[in-house]
This record gives structure tokens, sequence and C-alpha cells, in this order.
């Protein structure tokens, strides 16, 4: 298929989809940030077309246009992509702006595609699968710790320079809302009352906060406790299920997965395989290939995109009333 990707935004996450779409044979893209260095450095890394003036994309132009800004540009920029009648792909949000008008145009055959990246992580398609099967029974509870070190996430700039370190914007309120993508997949369960604290402990220079401790509930009876914090000077991942017949552990960084039977009372330990992380980065970059893969299939019809803005915006009211509940 002959198709033109627009990526806005050419920060971390614009470059990484560069990347992305390469991996799979999309080398027709344009790039476009309203910050001149970074538009200078996507074209000297990786040879892209840059757009200087916004205003001058025709939608021609273009295919499928990729989301990549901060939080705060997202609604106008999906906007724009419904109004021309683009198939687009956004990373995930804090705030629901635009999703009125994506639910106003549900019915048009544009694909709409929110970010859900930990679904294609491989440790936990695998978690998936030994819930699913029932090695621990049935899920009851679980506990969760997400947490790094702010200034460690983008070390190449001043994070108080970034929209992670705003209040609106702050990193906590992302990631709460991310992780429940894939939590709530695990749980098999959609998420319908939480409680729980959002303040700011650190003496990081910023005003974001800096820590979430929720409890959150789910539709199938599933209580869950999460804390998700930009404190941890070790970078954590750390996710412990109980069922009725086991436990099932798993810390990223170990890369094992641990499910303990009551019956047989042994634990088994599964070795989880590693990514490969671009250099300078964490996380590792597979399932963000994996991610835009989807977002293709599902341009070529070959298969739905597996995550809808209905779903997220079950996680993003879930965090509007943790703050409501927090304040």
């Amino acid at each position: 298929m002959n198709q033109t990707f627009l990526i806005v935004g050419l920060g971390s996450m614009g470059k990484r989809r560069i990347r992305n779409l390469r991996r799979h044979g999309e080398n027709n893209i344009l790039g476009f940030d309203r910050r001149p260095d970074r538009r200078a450095e996507a074209q000297a890394k990786y040879g892209i077309t840059i757009v200087d003036d916004f205003n001058q994309v025709r939608p021609e132009d273009f295919t499928a246009l990729i989301i990549s800004t901060s939080p705060e540009a997202h609604g106008d920029y999906i906007r724009y992509a419904l109004q021309r009648q683009k198939h687009f792909f956004v990373e995930h949000p804090t705030s629901a702006d635009g999703y009125e008008e994506i639910f106003k145009h549900r019915n048009t055959p544009t694909v709409k595609a929110p970010s859900c990246t930990m679904r294609f992580y491989a440790p936990i398609k695998m978690l998936k699968e030994i819930l699913t099967a029932g090695k621990i029974g049935k899920i009851l509870a679980f506990q969760y710790h997400m947490g790094q070190y702010l200034p460690d996430w983008h070390p190449w700039e001043d994070y108080r320079q970034v929209y992670f370190a705003q209040k609106s914007t702050s990193a906590c309120r992302e990631m709460f809302a991310f992780e429940l993508i894939w939590l709530n997949w695990l749980m098999g369960a959609a998420p319908v009352d939480v409680r729980g604290v959002i303040a700011k402990v650190s003496d990081l220079d910023m005003p974001a906060d800096d820590v979430v401790l929720a409890n959150v509930k789910y539709d199938n009876g599933i209580r869950g406790n999460l804390l998700i914090d930009v404190i941890a000077r070790q970078p954590l991942r750390t996710l412990r299920v109980l069922g009725a017949t086991g436990v099932l552990d798993w810390e990223r960084f170990a890369y094992q997965i641990k499910v303990f039977d009551v019956q047989s009372k042994t634990t088994d330990v599964i070795d989880v395989p590693r990514g490969q992380p671009e250099i300078g980065y964490v996380n590792e970059e597979e399932m963000y290939n994996d991610e835009i893969k989807a977002f293709l299939d599902a341009i070529a019809g070959r298969a739905p995109y597996p995550f809808t803005f209905e779903e997220n915006l079950v996680n993003l009211r879930l965090l509007f009333k943790l703050i409501k509940s927090s304040e």
C-alpha cells in the first residue's frame, strides 16, 4: 500500500515512531515539531521529510497521522485528523480532550487508535496466558508498584522543562491511567471505583505530583492496590496477584515470573525473554514495533486495532475521580 505517515511531535516518542514505521517497511514519513532543534535532529538522524509550517500541510500529503506531542496538544490534532477523515494513532493522554469528537465519528471508516503499548509487551502477554489458564485460580486481588526517578526518564534534557513535570500533565497522572490499560486486561474486568491520594512528597523542582497511592475496585469484585511514583531511584515494575489457589509474582527487571501453587506447595519460576532497548532507553523496542504493526494492520483491514477510546475513557475517568478523591 502506498501511504505516507505524518508524525506530529518529534521528541522521544516521535523519533521512536519513525523507527517503528521503518521497522515495518514504511519509509514515506513526514515530520513536524514546533521546536526547530527537534525538526533538525529528526532530519539529520533519520532523513525524513520535515514540515516547517504545519499550516502548509494539505490533506493529500499524508495517509495517516501519528500524534506524539505532549498530552495538552492531543485534542487539537485529533480534531484535525477527524475533520480530514485521516487515520490516526495517539500517544497516551492525561485529558479527554478530543474524545467527544471521536465518539461523534465512531462509525466512520477511519482507524482511531489510542496507544496501549504494554499490552504488546512479551512478559505481560505471558502473564495474561498464565492467568487465563487459571494457574492461580480465580483472581481475588493484586498489588502493583511502578516507579522510576523522573530525572532519569529523559536524561538528555532538563526534566523541569518537559510536560511530565507539569501539574496537569504529570508523569504520575499519565502513568496511572497508562498502567490500567494492561492491568484491566489481565484482570479481565473494568474498574468502577477508586480511592486514594495523589501528592508531592519529594524535593523535585516541579509543581507536579510525584506519587499516586490508589485502591481500585473492579466490576467483577477484584480489588487492586497501585503505587505509581517518580521518586524511586531504582526502576521498578512489580506485580503480585492473589488467586484462590495460588500467587503470581512478577518483577520486570528480574526477568522472571513466579507462580506458587497451593496444592503442590511449589513455585514455578518462568524465565522471561529480554528485549532490545534503543541505546539510552529503558524500555525495549519490540512492543512499540508491535503496537505500530497493529495500527498498520487496522489501516490495511487485516485486523481491528485491539484497544478503543471508549476503553481508555474509563481509565481517564478513574484518574479524574482519583484526583477529586485526593483533593
